[in-house]
């Protein structure tokens, strides 16, 4: 589905990151320890896969499996239906740094709340309608404050994934 990883690693929470952009490279000193403190108040399946990508890969991907020819920050694709929780998480690095630049957040900030936002699709939440919506917002910030990580809907409530 995607093209060959750059680099490739387990840890031992069992998640498996896969970096396809060469540039992910660098957050890996703050990435690791987020993807620690996430798991801490969201756990990470095995059957999770954290995929840290480009513009170009996931514009690829938006336009083959939503119909839109764009790139956007975050896809998240589900385990088909088996009980089990999981599936490929794939973050576009050029998107995600525009956007944190352009809201005055923290790179790691909006890193963070995306893979949470990430999660939460896997774990069947929703932003279709407005009371999903809603719902998983509040368990975004929730989530997010566990980490001491502001709110992103307070500070920036007209904006939405």
């Amino acid at each position: 589905m995607l093209m060959q990883p750059i680099y490739q690693t387990r840890q031992s929470l069992n998640e498996k990151l896969i970096i396809q952009e060469r540039q992910w490279c660098r957050f890996m000193p703050k990435l690791l320890p987020l993807i620690y403190r996430i798991h801490q108040v969201l756990p990470i399946t095995e059957e999770t896969n954290l995929c840290f990508s480009n513009d170009l890969a996931i514009k690829k991907l938006n336009g083959q499996f939503r119909g839109k020819n764009k790139p956007t920050n975050v896809l998240t694709f589900e385990l088909p239906d088996g009980g089990m929780v999981g599936g490929d998480i794939i973050f576009a690095l050029q998107t995600i740094q525009k956007e944190a630049s352009q809201n005055k957040r923290p790179f790691m900030h909006h890193l963070a709340h995306l893979m949470i936002h990430g999660l939460l699709h896997l774990q069947g939440y929703d932003h279709i309608y407005v009371n999903d919506a809603k719902e998983m917002e509040m368990q975004e910030a929730l989530l997010l404050q566990k980490l001491n990580i502001p709110n992103p809907w307070k500070l920036y409530p007209l904006r939405s994934l």
